[in-house]
């Protein structure tokens, strides 16, 4: 398929399997969720409204919104609609994983959304979302076709590279493919990302070191090759060694542009919508998203401009040429020289063109777009920014961060010339950011605080400083990753002096004791106040101080049980924080008890002790008696009676003595105490007495009668029992029995 293309000093060989180019987004692609703990992030996948897109989608370039109607039959303001849900979806499996749940994928049909996940057990999660559920994977691609790389600055741009050396004749052989997204290296210098197998040499497998050049185009190539004649025309940049990956799942590499006269810019060439001049409306690129099967998907190259399709799959491995590469699968046509070119969801980032069904074809007329994974028809590989094992993010991301537009922001407090306190908090909206977005607040020109955005765009940065009283300057500016900036919201605000309510604590006092492990605190501040409670570096809880001055705090948790310790209440109004420490408060254990026997019961010999103790707390059983006169056997000093002890793990304890107690009358004592423990929190006592009359003959194993010295006896048992970590474990005790002779 090669052509000879005359040239002024020579030939050189036009390479007809041409390769597309796509720049892939940093390593800054990160969920709302953030770090999962006990408490869990809440996802929520909400639906968006086309009418609320109407302003957006006329900013589309007029060639794209062609494109979506002809290609997807929807209106380009409910093709951004479904961009967002499709976003909220990508957001929420993500978000989902991080919290443990085996999500296998997610796919999006207008507005609604499936995700599907590996178990039962993990779809109460799912449906928590708002979305439906799926037990099990999606769909996957079964074909026979084969898929040709689309081989052949702003994203979508078309470059240009020599990739043999000069033959006898002059003549050498050349390639092109599309510029995927800009971003930077790791020093803030322009760098785009494009397909791998632009950049390596086939034959080989040897990657490319030969100068890259601009293409300069009035409309996409479609099938001329009077680009060829014009080569090598503007500088532009050189591959970045060991940058290009094709093969083993990926298809991304690296190009520097070296050349100063370009800049990279968060856009893709916009073709006029489809086949009109590249800079002709050109679509801004907000952050990447993750291929969501059923998303409405378009991608820009320089050979077709731009077509739009939906993703039939999220995650596939497919050969493309001769190598494999893991990417999604979608209809929209791609033919050669489109490689590298950008695929987008509305405004954000889904992936670089690898290949397609092209075979050869150089118009889109005949794509026969597959409607579905198992249909006959023509389908397009996307090599994801982020999406699966295999992707640039996961590959290249040390290397390269996408460049995003950011939006300034819109301060809404303080407002700009009004008055504040000596700590106000900033507040406002950056359109277009999520929680991947920071804000930076610069007060005076030096004084700096930083916030994250909320997934709704909105931002809350608090002063953390007094501010002396009188006017003062800020500076909002919004940031993706460690480059892309937003332009800077600039004001100024006067600083007051706030006389805020003093802080009162009503209940409880100092030193006060209370069996209640959550006692509300109750007190007076200034209306409209935050209030918090505090005990050591944890936080038990807040509250607003009502109109009327008064305030409580009902603890979200137990507070310290068993040992003294100090309280902190904390009121913030507008900079103003005063604090109240009611100090030495203590919640008291609960105390030791006894069920049975029950105080003033009579029972048989053989009876067996129950009750409770604050679990890890050392009981001591001690009992004490009278024993009848009945016996014929002397009394013997210093018997041991053996018996057993269990305490389960919420302490309720059981002690069966081995032998049982003669007749008479007899005191149990139950004491408990927490070793290392507040002595006046921990400890305590009870005591039942009660009365054994077990009949005549009541003896031993033997059948011989117990020993009856026909006098007052006391009887001791005393029990002591460490703190069991498990309860069920049982511990042999052993009773004393002590008397003496009338």
């Amino acid at each position: 398929m090669s052509a000879m293309l005359p040239r002024r000093r020579g030939a050189a060989r036009f390479a007809g399997v041409l390769v597309a180019s796509a720049v892939v987004s940093g390593g800054v692609f990160a969920s709302s969720a953030v770090a999962q703990a006990d408490d869990q992030i809440p996802v929520t996948v909400p639906t968006f409204a086309a009418d609320d897109f109407i302003e957006l989608a006329a900013q589309l370039p007029a060639t794209l919104r062609e494109a979506i109607e002809r290609d997807l039959g929807v209106a380009p303001e409910q093709y951004l609609a479904n961009a967002e849900r499709a976003r909220a979806a990508s957001d929420a499996a993500t978000v989902l994983r991080d919290q443990g749940v085996d999500v296998l994928g997610a796919s999006i049909d207008g507005q609604t959304v499936t995700i599907n996940v590996g178990s039962d057990s993990d779809a109460a999660a799912v449906e928590a979302t708002g979305a439906q559920v799926v037990v099990g994977p999606l769909d996957a691609l079964n074909t026979e076709r084969e898929v040709q790389p689309a081989r052949d600055h702003k994203g979508g741009y078309g470059y240009a590279y020599q990739i043999s050396e000069p033959d006898e004749t002059g003549s050498y052989d050349l390639s092109r493919c599309s510029v995927g997204f800009s971003g930077y290296d790791p020093d803030g210098n322009s760098r785009y990302l494009t397909a791998g197998h632009c950049g390596v040499d086939e034959a080989t497998g040897e990657q490319f070191t030969y100068p890259v050049h601009h293409i300069e185009l009035d409309a996409p190539i479609w099938a001329t090759e009077d680009w060829a004649a014009e080569f090598p025309g503007p500088d532009l940049g050189e591959f970045v060694p060991g940058a290009f990956h094709y093969g083993n799942e990926h298809d991304g590499g690296l190009v520097d542009i070296t050349n100063s006269e370009w800049t990279g810019v968060p856009q893709v060439a916009g073709w006029g919508g489809g086949s009109g001049a590249p800079d002709d409306a050109s679509v801004t690129i907000r952050g990447p998203i993750e291929a969501v099967a059923g998303a409405q998907a378009c991608k820009s190259g320089a050979t077709s401009g731009w077509t739009c399709g939906e993703v039939l799959v999220p995650v596939q491995s497919t050969p493309v040429g001769e190598q494999d590469v893991t990417g999604f699968i979608f209809n929209a046509c791609m033919l050669g020289g489109d490689s590298g070119g950008s695929i987008v969801v509305g405004n954000y980032a889904l992936g670089v063109n690898s290949g397609s069904t092209h075979d050869g074809r150089t118009d889109c007329d005949s794509w026969n777009p597959a409607q579905e994974p198992n249909s006959d028809g023509d389908f397009s590989i996307g090599y994801s920014l982020a999406t699966g094992q295999y992707n640039a993010l996961s590959l290249l991301g040390a290397e390269w961060e996408l460049a995003v537009a950011v939006a300034t922001p819109v301060v809404t407090s303080p407002e700009d010339g009004g008055e504040t306190g000596p700590r106000p908090s900033f507040t406002g909206t950056v359109e277009g950011a999520r929680s991947t977005h920071k804000v930076s607040v610069v007060v005076d020109g030096e004084n700096t605080y930083e916030g994250r955005i909320n997934d709704d765009g909105t931002f809350s940065v608090a002063v953390t400083d007094d501010l002396a009283p009188g006017e003062h300057t800020y500076e909002v500016t919004a940031s993706y990753g460690n480059f892309s900036r937003s332009e800077t919201a600039e004001g100024s605000f006067t600083s007051t002096e706030v006389q805020a309510e003093a802080l009162t604590v009503a209940s409880p006092t100092d030193g006060q004791t209370t069996g209640n492990a959550r006692p509300s605190f109750t007190g007076t501040g200034q209306p409209g106040a935050t209030v918090t409670l505090t005990v050591g570096d944890e936080t038990f809880g807040e509250a607003t101080v009502g109109d009327d001055g008064s305030w409580t705090i009902d603890p979200s948790a137990d507070l310290p049980v068993g040992e003294r310790f100090d309280a902190t209440v904390t009121q913030s109004f507008e900079g103003d924080s005063q604090t109240v420490t009611v100090a030495g408060l203590g919640i008291t254990v609960p105390a030791v008890t006894i069920a049975e026997p029950e105080d003033g019961a009579t029972v048989t010999g053989d009876v067996a002790f129950n009750g409770t103790v604050y679990p890890g707390a050392e009981l001591t059983l001690a009992i004490e008696g009278t024993v009848t006169e009945s016996s014929e056997r002397a009394q013997t000093a210093a018997d041991e009676w053996a018996g057993e002890l269990e305490i389960g793990e919420d302490g309720a304890w059981t002690f069966t003595p081995a032998e049982a107690l003669e007749n008479g009358e007899y005191t149990l004592t139950a004491s408990a105490a927490v070793e290392g423990g507040d002595p006046e929190l921990t400890a305590s006592e009870t005591s039942v007495s009660f009365t054994v009359a077990a009949g005549d003959d009541e003896g031993d194993e033997d059948g011989d009668a117990l020993p009856d010295t026909g006098s007052s006896n006391v009887w001791m048992i005393v029990v002591g029992v460490a703190l069991l970590a498990l309860g069920g474990a049982a511990i042999a005790i052993r009773a004393r029995r002590n008397g003496t002779t009338a």
